[in-house]
């Protein structure tokens, strides 16, 4: 499976609108394009015109493929809870976009699993800057820093991986729902092209979750038949319970 992957500071700053996208998701009509879509979910939905004009730009920049997003518009006419559903959405923010994707995988999970449980943007003004070396990307002036560091935790705080109103933020244990769980591991394994390859897979640290993590849950869902999970020594076999994260959302709507 192919999805976008955008590095945009603008979509960082602007944030994940986690509760705009679902409302408007929520309210999707398949048999109309994009662009009405938004027309007829957001306008007239916002205080102000300006920031009508900022909601509809920033989520319509992240529908540059409605097909591979589709599975999330589908979950949200589920009647999943906007919590759980959230935690899905925060699992393709963090597949789709740098660089708040590398934030979550490769300095919050690892700071994480070395003790941290507290964490404040100026300590990741240094994962800033290598960010946007990396990506090659004309460096940022100093306030730039800051602010692309504000917003990196300002993004997790809205998605559940943070906590806090302060300046210091507290590493939230964030769980998943059977149901997210399942979409995750769907998803997941469209991207890594293989249920095998899932259960390894560092995608699992969107939810702060470690292979080991990911074989526990999958044994509990296999004892309630919602899942076929085979382990025998070192052999392990999973057979998905749908074809695909699309399959799954269609179900559940039903």
């Amino acid at each position: 499976m192919k999805t976008p992957k955008l590095f945009s500071q603008r979509l960082l700053r602007k944030g994940p609108l986690a509760a705009e996208t679902f409302d408007l998701f929520s309210q999707w009509d398949f048999e109309v394009g994009v662009d009405l879509n938004l027309k007829r979910g957001l306008e007239g939905q916002f205080r102000t015109t300006a920031w009508e004009a900022e909601v509809h730009s920033t989520i319509r920049a992240r529908l540059t493929d409605i097909d591979a997003i589709r599975p999330l518009i589908q979950l949200s006419k589920s009647g999943i809870s906007f919590a759980d559903w959230r935690d899905c959405y925060r699992l393709w923010l963090i597949i789709t976009e740098q660089p708040f994707g590398a934030f979550v995988l490769d300095w919050l999970y690892e700071e994480r699993g070395n003790g941290r449980y507290q964490v404040r943007a100026e300590e990741i003004r240094p994962f800033v800057t290598s960010s946007w070396q990396l990506a090659q990307k004309a460096p940022l002036s100093q306030y730039g820093v800051v602010r692309a560091a504000r917003d990196l935790l300002k993004n997790s705080t809205d998605l559940g991986l943070l906590s806090g109103t302060s300046p210091v933020k507290t590493l939230n244990h964030p769980g998943l729902d059977d149901g997210a769980f399942v979409f995750h591991l769907l998803l997941i394994a469209e991207i890594e092209g293989s249920a095998s390859r899932a259960i390894e897979s560092r995608y699992w640290r969107a939810a702060f979750m470690a292979p080991s993590d990911v074989h526990n849950r999958l044994l509990l869902l296999h004892q309630y038949r919602k899942v076929d999970y085979q382990v025998a020594g070192s052999l392990i076999q999973l057979s998905l319970p749908y074809a695909n994260s699309l399959a799954f959302a269609e179900a559940v709507a039903a």
